[in-house]
């Protein structure tokens, strides 16, 4: 009996479960699969990823095929070639080169035959004017060459027409280098202050724009610039870069020309001699050597000295020449400018220190009782050595641990060192027992 009930409940079990349920639950046997590779769709893929790497290449190599060489370019462009000016070395002292000429045989001498006796005997004439013009002629031929490196330099302003300009806004120039990118041209700064043009016209009357590079305050001289490439090709078959010679060589006497502006307008001549090559002026941290002559100029003339061999043997500076003297041609060494020419051209710059001194030689030591050195005659307001408590009359002895007697020296140990660095300057400073040695730590300006 208990069977059967148990059967028939089964059956109504049966009855109440839901269609498609059994009670064997056998999807949960089932096992899922993973959808099988399309190696076709793959192969779409990786050909789509291929082909857009192959695009993005061809147009990156194209991108750097168009942009390299302005790269390059611009690359080349910053890399401007040095600018180097050959310099000149100074003569011996005296005392040496009387040794040498000690050193040096006699010639020997024979009897007076020949052409020395015939020239002995022959009778003197007199002086034409032919025999003047002929002389003067031969004179100005030596300046036709230096000539070729000649310009005239223009300053003017947005509202000013050049060729309303007076004359005493043009002044002489002189292309000194060529790098062959630009070519640099030496001039005084105040034809170019305060400017909004400059320009300059060439030897055969072509005219560019230049640009301004770089100014000394000491000696008022700049540096300008004019691409190779604003140049017309038959202006750069005529010019030339100026011949520049060796001032050290020069002797009170000699003859020579200046040209350029002398007279205070372009294009003018004149003709003289050398009065004087021993005299120096003392500017800030330097000291330059000055060649006076018995040429009658400008106080505004401008230009350079030529010696008879057509060599620049110096620069016109009306400005170091003194008050009385202003209507006569003064010049700066070509000798002791050349460094400073290298210099702005390059766009160095210039150390600064700060002091106007005087070299103390053996014979003012010994008369005055002075240390030997350099004499501080000046301190500039703010600058490096007044910052450092340098005082006038002291004598500098060391700069940068190196020694120096003479305004020369100290000027060359300036140059050797770099702007901003910290250098050691010892001096000798009288005191009330005496001179004392003093030691400065310096740091080094800039112009």
């Amino acid at each position: 009996m208990d069977d059967e009930k148990k059967e028939d409940l089964r059956h109504e079990d049966e009855k109440q479960e839901p269609d498609g349920i059994t009670d064997n639950y056998e999807f949960l046997k089932e096992t899922i699969k993973e959808r099988p590779i399309d190696k076709k769709k793959l192969a779409r893929h990786a050909g789509f990823l291929a082909a857009g790497g192959v695009l993005f290449g061809l147009v990156a190599a194209l991108t750097f095929a168009y942009v390299e060489p302005k790269i390059e370019k611009n690359m080349q462009r910053k890399e401007v070639p040095y600018v180097n000016i050959p310099g000149d070395e100074e003569p011996g002292t005296q005392e040496e080169q009387s040794s040498e000429d000690n050193g040096k045989e006699e010639p020997q001498t024979g009897d007076n035959t020949g052409e020395d006796s015939q020239t002995a005997q022959a009778e003197p004439r007199e002086i034409t004017l032919d025999d003047y013009e002929n002389l003067y002629t031969e004179i100005l031929k030596q300046a036709e060459e230096p000539k070729k490196a000649m310009v005239t330099v223009i300053g003017s302003k947005k509202d000013e027409d050049w060729f309303q300009t007076p004359y005493e806004n043009q002044i002489s120039g002189l292309i000194v280098a060529d790098n062959g990118q630009e070519m640099f041209i030496l001039t005084e700064y105040r034809i170019v202050e305060n400017v909004d043009r400059i320009q300059v016209v060439f030897c055969d009357g072509s005219m560019v724009d230049a640009r301004f590079q770089k100014a000394d305050k000491n000696t008022g001289f700049t540096i300008l610039k004019v691409p190779v490439t604003d140049i017309p090709a038959e202006t750069k078959e005529r010019i030339i870069t100026a011949p520049l010679g060796n001032s050290y060589g020069l002797n009170q006497g000699e003859p020579v020309i200046a040209i350029g502006s002398p007279m205070g307008y372009s294009d003018s001549i004149a003709y003289g001699v050398v009065t004087s090559t021993t005299n120096s002026v003392s500017k800030v941290d330097a000291e330059y050597g000055i060649l006076t002559t018995d040429i009658v100029g400008s106080g505004d003339g401008s230009g350079i000295l030529v010696n008879l061999k057509g060599e620049v043997v110096g620069v016109i500076a009306q400005s170091f020449a003194k008050a009385d003297t202003k209507n006569i041609i003064t010049g700066l060494s070509i000798s002791q400018t050349k460094d400073l020419i290298e210099n702005l051209s390059n766009n160095k710059d210039i150390i600064y220190m700060g002091i106007t001194g005087q070299t103390i030689t053996t014979e003012i030591s010994e008369k005055k009782g002075i240390p030997k050195g350099v004499f501080v005659e000046g301190v500039e307001v703010d600058s490096p050595a007044m910052q450092a408590d340098i005082r006038n009359a002291d004598v500098i002895v060391e700069v940068n641990k190196e020694k120096v007697e003479t305004v020369k020296g100290y000027q060359q140990q300036l140059k050797s060192c770099k702007a901003g660095s910290v250098i050691e300057v010892k001096a000798m400073r009288q005191g009330t027992e005496g001179y004392v040695e003093v030691t400065f730590e310096v740091t080094l300006g800039a112009l």
